[in-house]
């Protein structure tokens, strides 16, 4: 199997909103399906098509065929193309499942480009003190050796470093190979990802826009399952697969527990204030009451979606004073590892 295959969130945008497109003018769902799969750029993801499209024509239903490849598209779609099927909105829901997928990328999209620069920055900083380190200061060692130079401490520590580097970096790339696959590992474990996922909520500066990121997630949801058709409950329960992180998953189920006890939605949710804040309740709240729940979610889909926009603005602001010390702390001590035997020399001239 081929670990590099696979279908990006683009490319499941793009096939949802041409075949939409193309079942609302009128052709037929087998055509329209391997009309997609011969113009997809991605093979992978032509061969998937094809194995819809010759489902569907042997007798399969449009969400049997692509609950067959829940894997690539995921329990929402087959859901969404489910209730379109049995009340005759399948185009529309396409049209909806287009948009949200659009809404979720984007979101996506500026998350990622909030921790792009923090990344890049740092990963600067360490390329530089490790290529000074390791490529300049130990061919300056024998020079200081030979003035009998007594070497400062640090640069001492520096040297055993850059040493350390190059005569066992095979080890050090191991090591770093063998810590990931440790890392990634313990991470299936559920209760250590649930403490990762409590961990990353709770982190100054990004916890919150990784809290605003999940109830846009969750609003987009629900305005867009309940807007195809589906009921609150089912509605629940796909959501709370859908989300990604662990505490909002738990939260969401103890919600569907309540309400298929006959509590209301607003009600259940009034248990999670640290994930679901008054303002969202109560907006949900007016919309049970008013019979606006989709729109009341719509409004909080867009809400929330702005405010994670806004936060990953601000984000490379904030963390640009911490990255700047921490490289002015890297490149300065190893700096300071080199200057500071050459001063020992210039001062014994």
């Amino acid at each position: 199997m081929n670990l590099f295959k696979g279908v990006s969130a683009q490319d499941k945008v793009d096939f949802t909103k041409s075949l939409s497109i193309m079942l609302k003018s009128g052709i037929s769902i087998n055509v329209a399906l391997a009309e997609l799969a011969e113009q997809s750029n991605s093979p992978h993801f032509s061969v998937i098509i094809n194995r819809v499209c010759t489902n569907v024509e042997n007798g399969v239903t449009l969400s049997q065929a692509f609950e067959r490849e829940s894997k690539t598209f995921g329990s929402i779609f087959v859901s969404l193309i489910r209730a379109g099927e049995s009340s005759g909105t399948l185009q529309s829901n396409l049209q909806f499942l287009a948009d949200w997928l659009t809404r979720s990328t984007d979101l996506k999209r500026e998350i990622s480009a909030a921790t792009m620069y923090p990344k890049l920055v740092f990963g600067a900083a360490i390329l530089l003190g490790g290529s000074l380190a390791v490529f300049i200061l130990p061919k300056l060692v024998p020079l200081f050796n030979s003035l009998n130079v007594e070497l400062p401490i640090i640069t001492k520590i520096l040297l055993a470093i850059s040493l350390w580097v190059q005569n066992y970096w095979l080890l050090g790339i191991i090591g770093v190979v063998a810590l990931v696959m440790g890392v990634v590992y313990v991470n299936t474990f559920y209760r250590v990802r649930k403490l990762f996922h409590t961990f990353y909520i709770n982190l100054p500066f990004m916890g919150e826009m990784l809290k605003d990121y999940q109830r846009a997630l969750v609003a987009q949801l629900f305005a867009t399952l309940l807007k195809s058709g589906l009921s609150l409950n089912e509605s629940i329960h796909i959501v709370s697969e859908a989300v990604t992180n662990i505490q909002y998953q738990e939260s969401l189920l103890d919600i569907h527990s309540n309400i298929v006890r006959g509590t209301t939605l607003s009600e259940s949710m009034k248990k999670f204030t640290s994930l679901f804040p008054n303002m969202m309740i109560s907006i949900v709240s007016v919309g049970e009451n008013s019979g606006t729940l989709v729109q009341s979610f719509e409004y909080m889909a867009e809400f929330y979606a702005k405010e994670v926009n806004m936060q990953a603005k601000k984000i490379p602001t904030i963390i640009e004073p911490i990255l700047l010390i921490v490289i002015a702390v890297v490149v300065g001590f190893v700096a300071l590892a080199i200057i500071m035997p050459i001063y020992e020399i210039t001062g014994n001239i």
